[in-house]
C-alpha cells in the first residue's frame, strides 16, 4: 500500500473515532440537563426547590442593585401543616399542596418567582415591590385562598395561609446582592413574630 494511500486511511479512522467520541460526549451533556434542571425543582410542585430560590433571589437582588428598584420577599405558610398531614394523610397533604400552589401562581405577576421553600411553606421573590405593594398582594392571596375550600379525598377542607414579609430598597451604604439570605430570614421572622396573632395572618419585619 503505497505510503500516501496509508497515511490518508489513518486520518479517516482518526477523524471517525474523534467524531464518535464527541458525540457520545454530546448525547451525554444533553443527557446531564434534565437531571441538572430536575434537582432545581420540587417533584411535588414542579416548582424551584429551596436551592433555585436562593439562586434566583441572588440574581434579582443583583439586578436591584443595578435599576435601583426594591425587592420583597413572602414566606407563605400553610396553617395547621401538621395537622392536615395528620388527619388526611401523605396523599392528602400532596393534594393540598399541588392545589394551594398553582392557586397562589394563578394571582401572582409573570415576572414574580414563587418556589417551595419547606414543606409546609412556599416562597415568593417580589422584584421591584415594596413592602407597601407586597402587602396587597399579601392580603389578596390570604382573602383567596380563605374563601374557597379545598377538595380532598372527596371532602371539602378549609385551608388558611399566614404571610411573612421583608423587602429591602438599594442605598449608598450598602448593597442589595450582599442580603440573599437576610431577605429570607427577615421574611420567617416577621412570619414566626405573628404566631401569637393566630392563624390567617399577615407580619412584616421592617
Amino acid at each position: 500500500m503505497p505510503l500516501q494511500v496509508a497515511l490518508l486511511l489513518i486520518v479517516a479512522l482518526a477523524s471517525a473515532a474523534l467524531g464518535w467520541v464527541a458525540g457520545r460526549w454530546s448525547t451525554r451533556v444533553r443527557c446531564a440537563r434534565p437531571g441538572a434542571e430536575t434537582s432545581l425543582r420540587d417533584p411535588l410542585t414542579g416548582l424551584p426547590n429551596r436551592a433555585a430560590l436562593l439562586e434566583v433571589l441572588g440574581r434579582q437582588l443583583a439586578l436591584a442593585d443595578r435599576l435601583q428598584h426594591p425587592v420583597t420577599v413572602m414566606v407563605v405558610e400553610l396553617d395547621g401543616w401538621s395537622t392536615i398531614v395528620h388527619e388526611s394523610g401523605a396523599d392528602g397533604g400532596a393534594q393540598v399542596i399541588q392545589t394551594v400552589a398553582q392557586r397562589l401562581l394563578a394571582r401572582v405577576r409573570a415576572h414574580d418567582v414563587l418556589g417551595r421553600w419547606s414543606d409546609g411553606r412556599f416562597l415568593l421573590v417580589l422584584p421591584g415591590s415594596d413592602v407597601g405593594s407586597a402587602l396587597v398582594l399579601a392580603q389578596d392571596l390570604r382573602e383567596s385562598l380563605s374563601q374557597q375550600a379545598l377538595r380532598v379525598h372527596d371532602r371539602a377542607l378549609e385551608v388558611t395561609i399566614s404571610i411573612g414579609l421583608h423587602g429591602r430598597a438599594p442605598s449608598e451604604r450598602e448593597r442589595l446582592q450582599d442580603h440573599v439570605a437576610d431577605l429570607a430570614v427577615g421574611a420567617e421572622r416577621a412570619l414566626e413574630a405573628s404566631v401569637p396573632d393566630g392563624p390567617n395572618r399577615i407580619g412584616i419585619e421592617p
